[in-house]
């Protein structure tokens, strides 16, 4: 009995209430509360754990099934509506009413489950208050000692002693009792023994029945997804076909809007090409009458200006007759110095007297010696005359002489024949002639007619041959003075060769030692030009060797580092980093993934290396070589470099905390310096990240940079004032035969109501502008003001040619203001146009004139006055009348070739456009846009050589081009060439700008073209 008791121990008794009725619940209770105070009490809390264990076990069980019901339900719903959805409405197969009778079934076993639970829950329950009342209980058999430990308290100091010689009346009874209550017991684990093992297979089988469902239910759905895959990839190709067709769509209709805008602006240009031509015929005839009224008006001003001289001297000696007039009052009333005046005023008349007598005899002298001369001029007036008398007499002779000497050569030209030989080959001729007409009495006629004639003749050539010895005599002897005055100037003209001879090779000497002085001027000039170019621009490197300690790892180098003056070598290193522990804690990751980045000027942005760890060292020393100017410096001495500190998670990161790293340390500390960064959270929960250790270094210091950067201003400043000078001087040969100096003077003002254009409320503005070809001037940065006060004047000496007469007379000064802390846009705040037509008159050009920005908004007002030193005198080539228009009109040929047609094509559309044309050509279609200005700078009426102006404003990238997305082109600058000049780029290279930007250049320059 008390071996299947102590097999019965390790099971927990449980309340059955289907084995005892219901009449003998009472009874059963007793009974089952004596079989437990038979149990001990260890055993008992060990049934209890085991029983609870259990229960626990089965709970978690129970919430799994019911979890794995829930995933499953969940997963069958969405199936089921993506099937229909697939299959358009269509009916559910036998698979799924299939698959919700297993559902049914599963949570019917789950309910049954948890019945049991409940069921258990109760006998727990139950064994609880057994073990309750069993501690309370008093049985009848408590005096009896117990042979086993039945767990039960007993009290030490109440010792119950049952009466002595009484047995108890029904002790079998109770022990076959407790036997048939044990075997019970047995009988009832056993079958629940069976029951757990039944349940545990039917809990298997459900487990594979619930495998092999959710193997099935993945295969639909992959064949489900693979479905609406394929029917979503043709779904895309369609749209793909569609916007394909859209976008043929939008250029057809692009391409006929164009085409009709052309259509339509053909038309209005005929039309307003008719309304033009009668405009300029008006405006031509109402220039002409300008320029007419311009040359009586500049005669007007030069009498006045000769008027108001007058007035101006007639003023003065007004003043000095006032000044003298005070000084006699005030001598007047001075009684003590009139004695002195009047001695002195009879010594002042005493000299007067004698000046006069002196004067007197002077001019008498001078009279007799001014008729002495004038006697003089006149004799010599006679003689000269006398002399031109005698030259033109002698001449005429001389051509005479030369004529008769002529003649002569002619008759004595091949033979020498006399005039008597000539007269009697005539005779003989005559007799030949009358012998051949056979009259013979003629000979005798003959003979006496040749006497007479022979006679008659030769009287006259003796009186021919007196009057040319005469002539002859006379001029021999012209000749002989003629001679004499020959050798006379010959003498003189040698006299002056050798003062000439003289005169050269003194000159020569002169020059020789100029050139070799002005040679060594050059020289001298070079070699100073040389070295402030080498301190401007530095073209000299400078070799500087990094001082290698053995703590900095990160200064070894392995050859020497070379700079070119101006330039120096920062570096920046990145250290060690610590985290604070709520920033760990913060992050997640007691060993997180973090790295560091940075941007430095206009450089690209820095990384560090991924570390892994809270106290990362990151140990990365960038350089840069940077050129030290004023932008350097102010950026060293008003910015900070922002260094952010990145999670790396994956292939992704993000940004956890930022500090701001000063430097303007550089300039208060030579060397190196070393600092910590303090690290600020990005959010708002973690304000002290961390700290990071860092150190700067300069390889010039930064003592000497300053000091080379003041010479090479010093230097660029002599270079500009002799650039200056140079360009002031160097256009005075071509341009200044036709026209005499002057000086213009450009006096800005001030500006008002600027609006800055980034993050800053009031903007540093200056102001750029350009006049002829002289170079470009910029005033001085007025800082942080919305209305800055300039006051700048500049002297331009210019030439009053045609060139520039027709620069005033159809062009604009264009003032840019720009602001100085504007550095992301460069675009400028406005733009004024000043025209300089009233400067063609003489007139001076003072007021306020509106400013624009980029986009053509009214952006403030600038005051600027320009106004000539002396009179502007327009030349004279600039003054055509109508006739001299219309004849050259005529004169052109009616016919032309295809070049002239060209040309007189373009010169119309020059001339006749007002304002000239503003095109604004693609240089690259693939490259970039950029807005280019070409300006005619010729004045109305035509001048024989014609100046292009051409403006560089602005240039954007296009999207997609291979200038965007190279990554290598940071700056980019602007080159061109027109016809057979030589090409022309911008001054500056600006940075690239991003997609949907523009960076400004504002560039403008004049080609001369001459008209061929």
């Amino acid at each position: 009995m008390f071996a299947r008791a102590d097999e019965t121990a390790g099971d927990i008794p449980v309340k059955d209430i289907t084995v005892n009725p219901k009449g003998s619940l009472l009874s059963q209770n007793v009974r089952e509360r004596q079989n437990v105070s038979k149990f001990s009490r260890e055993e008992l809390e060990d049934k209890f754990l085991r029983l609870q264990d259990e229960n626990l076990t089965l709970k978690q069980h129970t919430c799994n099934q019911e979890d794995k019901i829930r995933r499953m339900a969940t997963k069958l719903i969405r199936l089921v509506k993506d099937r229909k959805k697939s299959e358009g409405g269509c009916v559910v197969g036998g698979r799924d009413v299939e698959m919700e009778e297993m559902m049914e079934e599963l949570q019917e076993k789950v309910q049954d489950l948890e019945k049991q639970n409940e069921g258990l829950k109760r006998r727990l329950l139950a064994t609880k208050q057994q073990l309750q009342v069993q501690n309370r209980r008093h049985t009848p058999y408590s005096h009896i000692q117990p042979r086993i430990n039945s767990g039960l308290r007993r009290l030490r100091d109440v010792i119950a002693k049952p009466p002595q010689g009484l047995l108890p009346r029904y002790g079998h009874s109770l022990l076959d009792e407790a036997r048939a209550e044990i075997r019970n017991l047995e009988n009832v684990i056993e079958s629940q023994q069976a029951q757990m093992e039944e349940m545990e297979r039917s809990a298997e089988m459900l487990r594979d029945q619930l495998k092999r469902k959710e193997r099935e239910f993945e295969e639909s759905l992959l064949q489900m997804r693979e479905h609406q895959a394929s029917g979503q990839r043709l779904t895309i190709k369609d749209n793909v076909e569609m916007i394909k067709l859209q976008k043929l769509l939008s250029e057809k209709a692009n391409t006929l809007t164009v085409l009709e805008d052309y259509f339509y602006l053909s038309i209005y240009l005929s039309i307003y090409l008719s309304i033009y031509l009668s405009i300029y015929l008006s405006i031509y005839l109402s220039v002409c009458l300008s320029v007419c009224l311009s040359v009586c008006l500049s005669v007007c001003l030069s009498v006045c200006l000769s008027l108001q001289e007058r007035i101006q001297d007639l003023e003065k000696e007004r003043d000095l007759l006032k000044e003298n007039c005070d000084k006699l009052v005030k001598s007047a009333f001075d009684v003590n110095q009139e004695q002195k005046w009047k001695t002195r005023e009879q010594q002042l008349k005493l000299q007067v007297a004698q000046l006069e007598m002196a004067l007197k005899s002077d001019l008498a002298d001078k009279n007799q010696i001014l008729d002495k001369i004038k006697a003089e001029r006149d004799l010599n007036e006679k003689l000269m005359q006398e002399n031109r008398e005698l030259q033109l007499r002698y001449l005429e002779q001389k051509q005479q002489l030369d004529e008769i000497k002529e003649r002569m050569k002619f008759f004595t030209k091949e033979s020498e024949i006399d005039a008597a030989e000539l007269s009697e080959a005539l005779m003989l001729i005559k007799v030949r002639r009358s012998q051949k007409s056979g009259e013979l009495g003629f000979l005798e006629k003959v003979e006496e007619d040749v006497k007479v004639d022979v006679e008659r003749s030769l009287r006259e050539l003796q009186a021919t041959h007196a009057e040319t010895i005469q002539e002859l005599e006379k001029t021999r002897n012209m000749l002989i003075i003629q001679h004499k005055i020959n050798k006379d100037y010959q003498a003189e003209v040698e006299a002056v060769t050798r003062a000439m001879d003289d005169l050269k090779l003194e000159h020569e000497l002169k020059s020789e030692k100029l050139a070799q002085l002005l040679d060594m001027r050059a020289a001298k000039i070079k070699k100073l030009e040389a070295q402030l170019k080498d301190i401007a621009y530095g073209t000299k490197t400078h070799v500087f060797r990094p001082d290698v300690t053995s703590d900095d790892v990160t200064d070894e180098f392995d050859e020497s580092l070379r700079l070119a003056r101006g330039e120096n070598l920062l570096e920046i290193h990145l250290g060690k980093a610590q985290f604070s522990p709520e920033a760990v804690e913060n992050l997640k990751d007691k060993d997180p993934s973090t790295f560091c980045t940075y941007a430095f000027y206009d450089f690209e942005l820095q990384s560090t290396a991924v570390v892994r760890g809270a106290r990362p060292a990151y140990n990365l020393t960038s350089q840069y070589l940077v050129r030290v100017d004023e932008l350097f410096l102010n950026y060293l001495h008003s910015s900070s470099v922002t260094v952010e500190v990145q999670l790396a998670e994956g292939l992704s990161f993000r940004t956890v905390a930022a500090g701001q790293l000063r430097l303007n340390q550089l300039l208060e500390r030579d060397g190196k310096v070393f600092g910590i960064i303090k690290l600020v959270g990005v959010t708002a929960e973690i304000q002290v990240f961390g700290a990071l250790e860092y150190w700067l270094k300069l390889r010039v210091p930064m003592e000497q940079a300053i000091r080379l950067y003041k010479e090479r201003v010093k230097a660029l400043g002599y270079l500009n004032t002799s650039m200056r000078d140079s360009q002031a001087s160097v256009p005075s040969s071509p341009s200044l035969m036709d026209g005499d100096l002057n000086e213009l003077n450009i006096t800005i003002h001030s500006c008002c109501d600027l609006k800055s254009r980034g993050p800053h409320t009031q903007p540093s503005p200056y102001i750029i502008y350009k006049l002829y070809n002289f170079p470009d001037h910029d005033t001085p940065i007025i800082s942080s003001t919305n209305e800055p006060q300039f006051e700048d004047h500049m002297v331009f000496p210019v030439a009053m040619n045609s060139d520039f007469d027709a620069l005033l007379r159809s062009e604009a000064l264009v003032f840019y203001v720009f602001d100085d802390l504007d550095v992301e846009n460069q675009l400028y705040l406005g733009k004024a146009r000043v025209p300089l037509i009233l400067l063609a008159h003489d007139k001076t050009i003072t007021g306020m004139f509106e400013l624009k920005d980029p986009e053509g908004l009214p952006s403030g007002q600038i005051s600027v006055t320009l106004k000539w030193k002396l009179t502007y005198l327009p030349p004279t080539s600039s003054a055509i009348t109508t006739q001299q228009t219309t004849i050259t009109g005529r004169t052109t040929p009616e016919r032309q070739t295809s070049q002239n047609k060209e040309k007189t094509h373009t010169e119309t559309q020059l001339m006749n456009k007002d304002p000239p044309l503003i095109p604004q050509p693609t240089v690259s279609e693939v490259m970039c846009c950029m807005s280019v200005v070409i300006r005619s700078c010729d004045a109305l009426l035509h001048q024989p050589s014609e100046c292009i102006r051409v403006e560089i404003v602005s240039m954007s990238l296009k999207p997609g081009s291979r200038v965007a997305e190279d990554n290598a082109i940071v700056r980019l600058f602007v080159e061109y060439s027109f016809l057979g000049l030589p090409s022309v780029e911008t001054p500056l290279s600006l940075k690239k700008p991003l997609p949907g930007h523009s960076v400004s250049y504002n560039f403008s320059n004049g080609e001369q073209q001459h008209s061929y």
